[in-house]
């Protein structure tokens, strides 16, 4: 009766692993990853992937820290090109400055660098505050586009014998 038994589960067992392949790490990671995205219960991916659920967890747990070893990797690239930006600006506004205080125009300037308009004029009017030229740059606040305008009409009022 043993033996009868005994055959019986031996052919259970051999009915069963002729349905079963042998996959390799990876195969097995993937199936499991896969049955996890699924949503399936470490008990249903156990017994469908035929592996305990504590290597369930070893293999959850790997691709776990594998992504926020890369989402930190990917942070960390991310502040070194924002930083190589900002030095950038920098280093930018740095030679602006420098063209500035040697007599160069907006214009000069924004072709020497490269420079759109805009950023031409901020540097410059950067460079005024810097160099406390606070009424020159309060001047072109107040007059804007017309500075040509005010300027003939202070050289006129100079040429007349009018003071400041």
């Amino acid at each position: 009766m043993i033996t009868i038994a005994l055959s019986f589960y031996y052919t259970i067992f051999l009915e069963d692993t002729k349905h079963m392949t042998i996959l390799s790490r990876q195969e097995r990671e993937r199936l499991v990853l896969d049955l996890y995205n699924q949503g399936k219960t470490y008990r249903e991916i156990s017994k469908e992937a035929r592996i305990s659920p504590r290597d369930i967890g070893v293999i959850l747990n790997k691709v776990i820290e594998t992504k926020a070893g890369e989402e930190e990797r990917i942070k960390q690239q991310d502040d070194a090109e924002n930083n190589q930006e900002q030095q950038r600006q920098l280093s930018l506004s740095t030679q602006a400055y420098k063209l500035f205080s040697e007599g160069k125009t907006p214009l000069e300037v924004a072709i020497a660098l490269n420079l759109r308009e805009s950023e031409a004029t901020k540097f410059c009017r950067e460079y005024w505050r810097l160099k406390q030229l606070y009424n020159l740059n309060t001047v072109y606040e107040e007059v804007k586009d017309e500075i040509s305008s005010f300027l003939k009409l202070y050289k006129l009022a100079k040429a007349k014998g009018m003071s400041v």
